[in-house]
This record gives C-alpha cells, sequence and structure tokens, in this order.
C-alpha cells in the first residue's frame, strides 16, 4: 500500500526562537512556582555572594584593624548564612523540580491528545519507535533542563553580575579588570551553545532511530526466531547503536573542550588581579583585604561558568528535544470537523458510495469512482484480489481517511459533515487481526462501552461464542490477557472482538473476515459468532471464504480501484468475469495453523 504524505501542509521544523518562546510559555502557565523559583534563585545568589565580602571585610576591619572580636562574629555570620542557603537551595530545587514536572506533563498531555487526534495517514507514514522517542525521552531532556539548568542558568548568571556590582563598589579600577574577561566568557557561551546544539540535535534522532529498531524486533520476535535471522538483526541493532555512540561523542568532543577554556580564562583572571591588585596595594591605593575578596570571587566564578557552559549543553538538547516535540503539534490532522459539523442522529443503516476516487499519496489512485448503494441490514461481501482497495473502501466509511474526489453518505447524510465522533460511535470494525490491550478480558470487552452492566458484558460474550471459554477460566472474566492478547488463540481474540462490538451495538459492521485466519474447529463457532454479530444491521464483510460470499446478500467486486461486478454469488458465478476467476482462492482461504482453541 502506498503511504499518504502526512507532512502536507506542515509548517516546518520549529526555530530554535520559536521553540524557546513555547517552551517559556508553558513554563508561565505556573507563574506561582517561576516567582518561587527565580525568588529563592535570587536569595541563594546573595547569600553565596556574602562569604567574600566578609573576608574582605575581616581583614581590613578584623585582622589589619587588630579588632580580634570581630572575627568570631564575622565566622558566625558565615556559618548561620551558610546554613540559611542550604535551606533556600532546598527549597529553590524543590521548587524547580515541581515546576519541571508540571511543565512537562503539560507537554506530554498535549502532545499525547495531539497524537490520538492525528489522521491515519500521519501514523501510515511515522515511525512508533520516534514517535514514542520524542513523548518520552525527548520530553526527558526537557524535563532535565527546566528541573536543573533553567534554575542553574540564571542563578550563574545573577552571580556574574553581582560579582560585577560588588568589585566596582569597591574599586572601579578592579571592575573594570572584571569586565575586561566578561565578553570572552559570554563569547565563548555563545560559540559553545551553536556547535553543540545541532550535535545534540543529531544525538536525539539517533536515539530516535535506535529507539524504533528495538521496538520492530520486539513486535516481530517471533519472525526473527522462525527465519533464524537474529544474527542479522543484532548487526542492525548494534549499527545503530554505534551511531548512536558516535552521535554522543561528537557532542561530548564539543563539551570537552569547555572545561580547559574556562580554565584558562579564569587563570588569566586570577594572574591580572594578582598582579593588579598587588600593585594597587603597594600604592596604597586599596586594602589588602580588597584583593583577598576579589581573588574570593574569581575562584568563585569557576562554579558559575563551568556551569553555564555544561548547562548551554542541557538547553542544546532540550532545544533540540522540544523542537521534535513541537514538530508533531504542528502538524495538522487531515480529517478533521469542519465548524458546522453537527452529530449524526440514530441512523438506519443506508449507506452510499457516490463517485469515490481516493489516494494515499496524491497520484497513484487507490479507488476510481466506485458507486456503491446499500440498504438498511444489508449484508455485503466484498471481494477482489489483493490490493484491489477493499480496505481502502471500507475506512473512508468511518472516515479514517477523506476522499479525493465524491461523497459517502450514510442515511443521506455525508460523513465529512457530521462530527467523528458520533459518526465512528455508529460503525463498528473488526479487524483481521484484532488488538486487544494487556487487560482483562472484562476491560476488553466493555472498551467501547465502560458503563456497561456485568450481565451486559456476560450476554455479549455468549452471543459471540465466547462465554463458555471464558468460564472455565479460574479468574473468569478477569483474566488478563497478555500484551496484544498474547496468551489467547487467534479464534478467542477474534470473538473477544466480535463481544466488544456486540455490547457497542452499532447500526453498521464492518469486518475484515475473521474466520480467514482460525482452523475449521474453530471456523464453525466463527460462524455462529459472526451470524449473531452480523444480525439486524448493514454489514461489509471483507471476504475471504466462499461461506461469507454466499450467505451474503450481494457481493461487490473491486480490481484495481474500480467496482467491476456486483450481484449474487450465482449471477457471478455465471457472468465468467473478476468473480468466477477468484473462487477457487475463496474456497481455500487462507487457513492458519494454529490448533489452540484450547491453549489456556
Amino acid at each position: 500500500m502506498i503511504m499518504k504524505n502526512p507532512q502536507n501542509g506542515e509548517p516546518g521544523k520549529p526555530t530554535i526562537k520559536a521553540t524557546l518562546y513555547r517552551l517559556i510559555r508553558y513554563a508561565f502557565s505556573r507563574l506561582g512556582l517561576i516567582a518561587l523559583s527565580v525568588g529563592m534563585v535570587t536569595l541563594s545568589t546573595i547569600l553565596g555572594l556574602l562569604p567574600p565580602w566578609l573576608l574582605q571585610y575581616g581583614i581590613d576591619h578584623a585582622i589589619v584593624g587588630k579588632r580580634p572580636e570581630l572575627l568570631l562574629n564575622i565566622a558566625l555570620i558565615m556559618v548561620l548564612s551558610a546554613l540559611i542557603k542550604g535551606a533556600v537551595d532546598f527549597a529553590k530545587r524543590y521548587a524547580s523540580e515541581y515546576l519541571a514536572q508540571g511543565v512537562i506533563h503539560d507537554i506530554r498531555s498535549d502532545v499525547y491528545r495531539h497524537l490520538t487526534h492525528l489522521s491515519f495517514s500521519f501514523f501510515d507514514a511515522s515511525s512508533t519507535g520516534d514517535l514514542i522517542s520524542r513523548i518520552t525521552a525527548d520530553a526527558e531532556s526537557l524535563k532535565q533542563f527546566m528541573g536543573n539548568a533553567f534554575a542553574f542558568i540564571i542563578a550563574n548568571l545573577f552571580t556574574l553580575f553581582g560579582v560585577a556590582f560588588v568589585v566596582f563598589r569597591w574599586d572601579t579600577r578592579l571592575g573594570l579588570v572584571y569586565l575586561l574577561f566578561l565578553p570572552f566568557m559570554f563569547h565563548a557561551i555563545r560559540t559553545y551553545g551553536g556547535k553543540v546544539r545541532p550535535a545534540f540535535g543529531k544525538v536525539r534522532r539517533q536515539l530516535g532511530t535506535l529507539t524504533e529498531e528495538v521496538r520492530e524486533d520486539l513486535l516481530g520476535i517471533e519472525i526473527i526466531k522462525l527465519f533464524g535471522r537474529e544474527s542479522r538483526e543484532r548487526e542492525q541493532f548494534v549499527a545503530k547503536s554505534e551511531g548512536a555512540i558516535e552521535a554522543s561523542i561528537g557532542a561530548a568532543r564539543i563539551t570537552a573542550f569547555w572545561m580547559p577554556y574556562v580554565h584558562f580564562l579564569l587563570g588569566c583572571m586570577t594572574a591580572a588581579a594578582v598582579w593588579y591588585g598587588g600593585y594597587l596595594v603597594i600604592l596604597g591605593e586599596i586594602s589588602i583585604g580588597v584583593v583577598a575578596g576579589f581573588l574570593g570571587y574569581t575562584g568563585m566564578l569557576m562554579r558559575p561558568v563551568r556551569q553555564t557552559g555544561m548547562m548551554m549543553g542541557f538547553g542544546s538538547q532540550a532545544v533540540a528535544a522540544g523542537s521534535r516535540i513541537f514538530e508533531i503539534l504542528d502538524i495538522e490532522s487531515e480529517v478533521q470537523d469542519p465548524p458546522n459539523a453537527y452529530d449524526l442522529p440514530p441512523i438506519a443503516g443506508k449507506v452510499a458510495f457516490c463517485d469515490v476516487s481516493f489516494s494515499y499519496d496524491g497520484h497513484h489512485l487507490a479507488l476510481k469512482r466506485v458507486n456503491l448503494a446499500v440498504s438498511p441490514r444489508e449484508t455485503i461481501a466484498i471481494v477482489g484480489p489483493t490490493g484491489a482497495g477493499k480496505s481502502t473502501l471500507m475506512h473512508l466509511l468511518p472516515r479514517f481517511y477523506d476522499p479525493d474526489e465524491g461523497r459517502v453518505l450514510i442515511d443521506d447524510h455525508d460523513v465529512s459533515c457530521v462530527k467523528m465522533k458520533s459518526l465512528r460511535h455508529q460503525v463498528g470494525i473488526v479487524l483481521q487481526e484484532p488488538f486487544l490491550f494487556a487487560t482483562s478480558i472484562r476491560e476488553n470487552i466493555s472498551y467501547g462501552r465502560t458503563d456497561a452492566s456485568e450481565a451486559a458484558i456476560r450476554q455479549c460474550a455468549k452471543r459471540a461464542q465466547i462465554a463458555e471459554f471464558i468460564e472455565r477460566l479460574p479468574l473468569g472474566y478477569d483474566t488478563p490477557v497478555g500484551e496484544r492478547g498474547v496468551t489467547l488463540s487467534g479464534g478467542q481474540k477474534q470473538r473477544l472482538a466480535l463481544a466488544r462490538i456486540l455490547l457497542i451495538d452499532p447500526p453498521i459492521l464492518i469486518l475484515d473476515e475473521p474466520t480467514s485466519s482460525v482452523d475449521a474447529a474453530t471456523e464453525e463457532k466463527m460462524q455462529r459468532a459472526m451470524a449473531e454479530v452480523m444480525k439486524d444491521r448493514t454489514t461489509f464483510v471483507i471476504a475471504h471464504r466462499l461461506w461469507t460470499v454466499k450467505n451474503s446478500d450481494r457481493i461487490v467486486v473491486l480490481d484495481e480501484g474500480e467496482l467491476v461486478e456486483q450481484g449474487t454469488h450465482e449471477e457471478l458465478s455465471a457472468s465468467g468475469g473478476v468473480y468466477f476467476k477468484l473462487q477457487d482462492a475463496l474456497t481455500m482461504g487462507p487457513v492458519a495453523n494454529e490448533n489452540e482453541e484450547e491453549k489456556r
């Protein structure tokens, strides 16, 4: 099947500025926590600037001034400020983490909500592993930045400017020495950020690819083992893992250059302070306490400058991760409710496809001007060669896709004009390979109607020919089915899916014939279950078995996207057309080798 491109109409990759703006907008939804965090950061910075100032005061007034009684007071103030700073830092860290967790919760919720509203064409062309990576690993990178780097960067910027303020108050000339080195610091930070940002973007992409490889291998582990391809898959995994390692090492190489540069820069500043500050002390223009305090601040700058560089790395990872997340949020669904959409009222089940054409890629038509009228409670078997457009035609009915041309009508309502939720509530689908959630049998049956009574659930299970099996289980309806229903046989999963549809009781039913993949012993039960579920409703069956075809009211034959024949089994068999040539394939049907009905 040719996949429709989900990128049509996509605004493109978000810019760095746009990504940061949107992250800030998310953060500002929790303005109280931001104010608390900034307040704690400010207080912590002020307390952090206190020790060198106390050192200057102690040297000039207590030691040089020969006032030993001041030394104890200064020491006690240092201890007290350290205790207060510890408490403030705890509150700062807690508030920052609380803020980060809240923001990431909002982002994850928005991404998940948006993904559930995107059209099928997006998922056709998207990597599941990459999407999982964006909503988990990328979101975690954002949390790390907002919980750690955000507070550190603010604190360190406050420290840099706070030191400048104090040093200028002491002596303008020493302040100018300090300012002389600041442009080199900020230039280095900016250059570092510009280089490390794309490097971390590559790391995020490589990790997404690796996640997809692991997901696909775990889902296909049975096929891998069946064909003995463990070594090949292992080689592919190792290759992609090495790609992720190489990208990470490339980013680390850029980061590793940062620290030597910081040490060199601060070493130069310390040397300038010793040389020029000492010279001014000799001239008697400043006190020795001022030089000692300045050297204390110089040593203190090592942490903010070093951390700012490290946090720039975190920031680059966060921008790369945020960009990948906002790419998803910026994609618009191709199938949406129109502004004037209305709820589809209760329907009788009349269906019409009017001159319907459809393509997945905008070029190659999967359906070509299909016209089909179906009466309420009529059973239609849809047959045709592989790739004829059978599933595609059925996917237009619940509006998984919109036709390129033509209209799909239900009881004379255009499905593109009604609200999708109300439409899909009245159209039930049972797939050839039904999906079950890793919960209990009861929860799987009642998935579409969580308010269903126990009696209703049991009645639907009975009608679907699965109640007897369930009641033999030790836990009965509370039995967990495992991931994707792994503890059940194919026939059991399909009958649970039929029970799920019976509970919803939709007027229109689409069956991708479940009996196509069961053994002969199970097929009889499946036929009884299908007869029950098809009763008194309009039913479309993508038919693989002659039994289903013969028992339908009408057969519709598709070939290369065109409706080429329709009629009863006898009429089409006598015509010698496409249906006549398909009968042998329908008679045999793809029977699975799975005598698993009593698997449990």
